[in-house]
């Protein structure tokens, strides 16, 4: 983030001089009487307590004013500006709820694009727990309601989650990203998370993959609602465009990309026996890489959705960036030692 961002951060939520004249008249008021009251080392502690709020407090404007939470601007490696760039698709939800197992959950944010969706969730264990931050593990289900009938059909979808750390990996807070891609993929008109209703109900915290059950939340199940933005961050390309991938001739189909994800689809030749397509397919998201106009590169930093149908043909790709991007300066698509050049393409009409 550079100088002048902070700067203007820092002005867009800064006290009014009126204000700063009340808080300082106040904060005056308030030393006197602790110095009144207390003895001297209480009273530096009192204003170490105020300090430490000041930061609090600070770090609260700073969410507000970006519109993301901050474990997630880290994920993300974001500033400011990047975070603009998704306001749209930020749901800020703020919802708790206390379990009769003493466990606490706090749905603080919710991410969404048209093919996929992220949930930020907070989990508060009885006082006195250590809960490593490296050691667990969590399940859950999102399950995203759009109300169009021709959407609703059977298959699968894929889901996990993984720890944020909080900077206290031995106290009794653990925070997650949930994540899943969509039921119904890239491809058609439709987008399977704009416009719906997020219905999120945890099932179980446990550690080691499983191994042990440090939580269970289905005995008294709680599910949050949360309606999601229309509103499209991205950006769809219908491509067609020949490549070779070994021996093998590919088309690149269609290309989806927004500040926070990428997705695209392969075609190759239906009716084939291998059940999970060619075996370089498994290469694809180490490789998959965008060119920015500025020769900058964003890589793909995991996967949200990865399928092959060998009776169509169809492999389809849905990859979490490792950074916020700008979909209008992206120049080009590699992966699998394969590059296909955007210059001149115009997105797609919905």
């Amino acid at each position: 983030m550079s100088t002048r961002d902070l700067r203007d951060l820092f002005e867009s939520f800064s006290p009014t001089p009126e204000q700063r004249e009340a808080i300082l008249d106040r904060l005056l008021r308030e030393e006197e009487a602790i110095r009144a009251a207390r003895p001297v080392k209480l009273w530096k502690k009192s204003l170490l307590a105020a300090a430490c709020a000041a930061v609090l407090l600070l770090a609260c404007a700073f969410t507000v004013a970006s519109g993301l939470d901050q474990k997630l601007m880290a994920l993300f490696g974001a500033g400011t500006e990047d975070a603009r760039q998704i306001a749209g698709g930020v749901v800020q939800v703020d919802q708790v709820h206390t379990y009769d197992n003493g466990w606490t959950a706090e749905l603080k944010q919710v991410l969404v694009d048209r093919y996929t969706l992220a949930v930020l969730v907070e989990l508060t264990g009885p006082e006195g727990m250590a809960l490593p931050e490296e050691n667990c593990t969590l399940f859950a289900v999102g399950d995203v309601e759009t109300g169009r009938a021709e959407e609703r059909w059977p298959g699968g979808f894929v889901s996990g989650a993984f720890v944020l750390p909080d900077g206290n990996p031995a106290d009794n807070h653990i925070t997650f990203l949930y994540h899943r891609g969509p039921t119904s993929y890239p491809g058609g008109a439709a987008a399977p998370f704009l416009g719906g209703e997020l219905t999120f109900t945890l099932r179980e915290l446990n550690a080691e993959w499983w191994e042990d059950c440090i939580a269970d939340f289905t005995d008294a199940p709680y599910s949050f609602t949360v309606p999601l933005p229309d509103r499209d961050s991205g950006r769809q390309y219908r491509l067609e465009q020949s490549t070779r991938i070994g021996d093998e001739e590919v088309v690149l189909t269609d290309l989806y990309l927004s500040p926070i994800s990428v997705a695209f689809t392969l075609q190759v030749q239906p009716d084939d026996p291998r059940l999970w397509g060619m075996t370089e397919f498994a290469d694809v998201m180490d490789t998959t890489v965008l060119t920015l106009a500025d020769g900058g590169e964003v890589r793909a930093g995991s996967a949200y959705s990865q399928s092959y149908n060998p009776t169509t043909g169809e492999a389809r790709f849905i990859f979490r960036l490792d950074q916020i991007t700008d979909p209008e300066q992206v120049a080009s698509l590699s992966f699998l030692g394969q590059t296909l050049s955007l210059e001149g393409l115009a997105p797609a009409a919905e």
